[in-house]
């Protein structure tokens, strides 16, 4: 009977957090099952400790202390420490268990996180590791994440009605459903991870608009399943590229997929402005920052897609495309600027020659 109305209790409130987003009940699933395993070892559960928490018969914070302390003894890594303590927190107050924030941070001790200086990723590197693939859909994958900047479930998540090959650059509609940030946005994709694209969508003729781009079955239904074999592709690469170190003191890689977002950020900041490149990959952004979907796609077109190349063939015929373009503006101006120079002359000399007679006939006149 306790075990019931134990999962009633911590169900209710996963639930009421799926109603914001379904990433994130996961999240609190696996800090409440952390919590759960800590009041065990006290022959407790959330159903009977949290009428004692209610009446004082137990201290909150000691208690939360008491967990900080297990979570430390399992080795969990500073950063995901932090937010179990945060979920739980979330979860005894939604239970009407009264945590003053200024007691919490003097009683409940909770180690720092330092976070380590993140590995850059080149375009060299990149493409050091796709000499080392063989697998389509993964190098597709990969120039998609770069050139787009796309969260690697973003990616999975991406489906055949949403790439439109009509326009160029290419453009990919990014539903709200499919957003960390619950805000859809249209980018765009390089042409050489379009020539790929396309390659892959012919492989499986028989997929429908609905389906995946990335699904090897027509009938596949969670992104994350797709998300989760690529990933598994990728680490065979890095290991084989010998592009697999691990952080100092932790067991995640130097080099993850999401690097590769951050590659795409960094070249187009640099490209474009803060305000673009915030836009571009999903970030929130200011609501005075508006252009048409035809001026975003013209810039990423000629300020962004040549740098976010990994060939370089395909990177060199993409850049001398925009410098042809330069130097036909550079010729125009500097024919204009000829003109101009041709005019102020013939005026300078008709000037020069104007005596006060003439002027006076001129005005006469």
């Amino acid at each position: 009977m306790q075990v019931q109305r134990q999962e009633t209790r911590v169900n209710t409130f996963l639930n009421s957090i799926d109603r914001g987003s379904h990433n994130s009940k996961r999240l609190y699933n696996t800090s409440l099952n952390h919590f759960i395993q800590f009041l065990r070892l006290k022959n407790e559960t959330p159903d009977t400790i949290i009428p004692s928490l209610q009446m004082g018969k137990i201290n909150v914070y000691e208690l939360l202390d008491q967990f900080v302390s297990y979570l430390s003894n399992q080795k969990v890594n500073p950063l995901s420490l932090k937010v179990y303590v945060s979920v739980v927190r979330s979860f005894l107050e939604f239970q009407d268990v009264d945590i003053v924030p200024s007691k919490f941070r003097r009683r409940v001790k909770v180690p720092r996180y330092y976070p380590d200086q993140e590995e850059p990723l080149s375009l060299t590197d990149i493409r050091t590791l796709l000499e080392y693939n063989s697998n389509h859909r993964l190098r597709t994958y990969i120039l998609l994440l770069v050139s787009t900047g796309l969260r690697a479930v973003e990616a999975a998540s991406l489906r055949l009605q949403e790439v439109d090959f009509t326009v160029s650059p290419t453009r990919i509609t990014i539903g709200r459903q499919n957003s960390k940030t619950k805000r859809g946005r249209i980018i765009y994709c390089s042409d050489e991870a379009t020539t790929h694209l396309r390659k892959l969508i012919q492989m499986h003729p028989y997929k429908g608009p609905t389906d995946f781009v990335f699904a090897m079955k027509s009938h596949t239904k969670r992104p994350m399943s797709i998300y989760r074999t690529i990933l598994e592709e990728f680490q065979k690469v890095q290991h084989i590229a010998e592009k697999d170190a691990r952080k100092e003191n932790s067991l995640r890689r130097k080099i993850t997929l999401h690097s590769f977002r951050r590659t795409c950020f960094s070249i187009i900041n640099e490209n474009t402005n803060s305000e673009y490149a915030n836009y571009f990959l999903g970030h929130h952004h200011s609501v005075y920052w508006t252009h048409t979907e035809k001026e975003r796609r013209e810039i990423y077109q000629k300020k962004c897609m040549p740098f976010l190349t990994i060939y370089q063939e395909t990177r060199d015929n993409t850049i001398e495309n925009a410098l042809r373009e330069k130097d036909i503006t550079i010729k125009l101006l500097t024919n204009r600027i000829a003109d101009i120079e041709l005019q102020q002359k013939e005026q300078s000399e008709i000037l020069k020659n104007l005596t006060p007679e003439k002027l006076q006939k001129i005005m006469n006149s």
